[in-house]
């Protein structure tokens, strides 16, 4: 896991606040912490910086979690998201996993935090790994493609039943088929 690792932190009780991220340092997560309490400065850190995650209290005076965490799912979709509250129905809590949420734990059991941020950070770093993974993987395709289809040798490629699946056009010119008639052509055995 990152360190420090950059929150923010949707709080309006600078107490609770500090519990948290005392709560945090006890477990060995050195955070560097931006602390907001309005939804234009919510807005603003999220538009302007760039954070490993994000902890909300849902319950705010003039603003709440689940807007909270729309705005971010829109914003910085790859932030994992915690709620942290002082008090959260059943019901409530799926409604905010549902929506996105990676997960929550209240207030009076912040020995939760810890464990729930590492799960966090540890999925949302093998969300960014599948997805450099998916980068490379479809930049390589994009270059086998561009490569294949302006070689100039004729190169074909069939399948395990001897069916040209693919054909360049170097070879259809060469072999005087028109673009994709090749696929249809099957090899002798």
């Amino acid at each position: 896991m990152k360190s420090p690792l950059r929150v923010l932190l949707l709080e309006d009780n600078p107490a609770d606040a500090e519990l948290i991220l005392k709560a945090l340092a006890g477990e060995g997560i050195d955070c560097e912490a931006v602390r907001v309490e309005t939804r234009a400065d919510f807005l603003a850190a999220v538009e302007g910086n760039s954070f490993d995650l994000i902890l909300s209290d849902f319950s705010l005076p003039s603003f709440d979690g689940l807007t909270a965490l729309e705005i971010a799912r829109a914003k910085a979709p790859e932030v994992p998201f915690i709620f942290v509250s002082g008090a959260m129905g059943e019901e409530l809590a799926i409604q905010t996993l549902k929506s996105g949420a990676i997960d929550y734990v209240l207030k009076h059991r912040l020995t939760r935090l810890a464990p729930a941020v590492r799960r966090a950070m540890e999925e949302a770093g093998e969300r960014a790994a599948r997805r450099a993974a998916e980068r490379s993987r479809s930049e390589a395709e994009s270059l086998f493609r561009a490569l294949f289809d302006q070689m100039a040798v004729g190169v074909a490629v069939a399948d395990l039943s001897g069916r040209i699946v693919k054909a360049n056009a170097a070879l259809e010119a060469m072999l005087g088929y028109a673009a994709g008639q090749l696929s249809q052509v099957q090899l002798a055995r």
